[in-house]
């Protein structure tokens, strides 16, 4: 996990599309940074929802790319009845990140973001603008120019402070509310990778992130939750299995999974299967159309029947 902010580059590691954490980070911008395998112009994403009586669309997603490598839009459209669409544009100004414009079609969740930098090239500070978005975020770094701690401050009150022990690569977040109520999480890393996160509570529960089977752990009921995480990273250096191995031995549950998924020649995936088994259990059939930055082009975002058929036993 190297956090480090420069006038070229804003990057931070995540676990392909890992749906359940949530630390505030500076902006990612860089192609690699959004898990692709080769440099992009753009990429289609097509959300199905498959059951007995057939599919339907219920989310689009459109990543566009500058020929640098950096992103330029984020496009989401939500289907249905409370449908949405959202486009977040990334304004540059000398290969930098200047602004973030986040257009909605409810206009009350519009926003504008803009960086700051220091002689250095590093971001200092962001300002947030917008209904629901109005903040300020600060950043300081260590005498390697590292990424050392951010902090974000909201106009409703609550104040949230990270620090990034490099060290041991996990950030740790304190959340301030208005209240004065204070909020502890731990994000811990297995290099770019998310491994584990915790927030402390009376029923401590952790979530493992488990890159090689593409899964979600939680596990309930921990008493020393950043020891608990430690040795089974330790252990996972050694053998990548040991995320499997231990929890097919606990009484741990299953809260996201990709059983099945398609690649290209180039290792992005094109097709996959994946539940979301937090509310119930959330069935989605998701399809990648990319067109790289030479002009190649790989997957469809069309519904494929007999890829459906090829996974249609996994419930």
């Amino acid at each position: 996990m190297k956090f480090k902010v420069t006038i070229l580059l804003l990057l931070v590691g995540f676990f392909g599309n890992a749906q359940n954490y949530h630390h505030i980070s500076p902006p990612k911008t860089y192609w690699q940074s959004y898990g692709f395998q080769k440099q992009p112009d753009h990429a289609k994403i097509a959300y199905y929802k498959s059951d007995s009586l057939g599919y339907q669309p219920v989310m689009a997603e459109v990543y566009s790319f500058n020929k640098d490598g950096h992103i330029i839009q984020k496009y989401t459209r939500i289907y249905g009845s409370n449908g949405s669409e959202t486009a977040k544009n990334y304004v540059y100004k000398n290969g930098v990140l200047d602004s973030i414009n986040t257009k909605t079609s409810a206009e009350s969740f519009n926003s504008s973001q803009k960086m700051h930098y220091d002689a250095k090239g590093n971001l200092i500070k962001i300002t947030s603008t917008g209904k629901y978005a109005t903040y300020t975020d600060t950043f300081t770094y260590d005498e390697g120019g590292m990424l050392q701690t951010m902090t974000r401050r909201n106009a409703t009150g609550t104040k949230a402070f990270l620090e990034f022990i490099h060290k041991y690569n996990y950030i740790k977040e304190t959340t301030t509310e208005k209240s004065g109520r204070i909020i502890e999480s731990c994000y811990m890393y297995e290099g770019d990778d998310i491994f584990a996160s915790f927030t402390i509570s009376k029923k401590q529960r952790i979530t493992f992130y488990d890159k090689i089977q593409r899964m979600e752990y939680e596990l309930e009921d921990i008493e020393n939750p950043f020891e608990y995480a430690l040795k089974l990273r330790t252990s996972y250096k050694k053998n990548n299995k040991v995320l499997a191995e231990t929890f097919n031995k606990t009484a741990s549950k299953i809260v996201f999974d990709i059983p099945a998924e398609a690649r290209n020649e180039q290792g992005d995936w094109i097709k996959r299967i994946q539940f979301d088994r937090r509310f119930g259990s959330q069935k989605r059939m998701v399809f990648q159309y990319l067109k790289y930055a030479d002009g190649t082009e790989s997957g469809s975002t069309d519904f494929d029947l007999i890829f459906e058929m090829k996974v249609k036993h996994y419930k």
